[in-house]
């Protein structure tokens, strides 16, 4: 279990640093620009995560649960509303600059809030959260990596948002406005 947090972690930081305007600026000195720099970074990213869930794949592991019946029905159409989710954050953003087939055409990150984005701040993390926690079968290590997963996705939101409040000053009203992961039954007073 150990392992399964710290190699998590590890990815975390690698997938988080190339993330930063700071290596952003420094792979740009050298030549890597947008949509160039982007690209890079997705296909890394997905490279990582295919050998990092290989990994995984391959330790030791103990069943927790298996589902059958009804829950198990009921946990894959929570899956199926995680994978929604997520393919419904890329419908207002512009997907092919955003795995970095085309240039975005800006320095900044793009402040949206059409869409999903009108009720949740993170639907793809929001989704894939659904995803691994609606397993319909779990063991220790797919409950690990979706726990540590969880804590990735809510500290890189916090990065994520900083980030958003600099560039964008109108972000705090939105996020005083809509949920983080879930939506907001009621909305809070201005």
């Amino acid at each position: 279990m150990l392992l399964i947090w710290l190699v998590t972690f590890l990815f975390a930081v690698i997938h988080s640093l190339l993330a930063t305007q700071r290596c952003k600026q420094w792979l740009g000195r050298r030549g890597l620009v947008e949509p160039r720099y982007r690209l890079g970074y997705t296909i890394l990213s997905l490279f990582l995560t295919l050998i990092w869930l290989a990994w995984i794949h391959a330790l030791p592991d103990q069943l927790l649960y298996r589902a059958d019946g009804l829950l198990f029905y009921m946990l894959i159409a929570l899956q199926i509303a995680g994978v929604i989710v997520a393919l419904a954050a890329l419908r207002p953003i512009d997907t092919m600059a955003f795995l970095g087939f085309k240039s975005a055409g800006e320095q900044v990150d793009p402040f949206v809030i059409s869409g999903i984005y009108r009720y949740l701040r993170h639907p793809m993390y929001s989704g894939v959260m659904l995803i691994l926690f609606a397993s319909p079968w779990q063991s220790m290590n797919s409950l690990n990596m979706a726990l540590a997963v969880a804590l990735y996705f809510l500290i890189g939101s916090r990065l994520e948002e900083r980030r958003m409040l600099d560039q964008h000053p109108a972000y705090a009203a939105y996020k005083q406005q809509v949920g983080a992961f879930l939506p907001r039954i009621c909305p809070r007073p201005d």
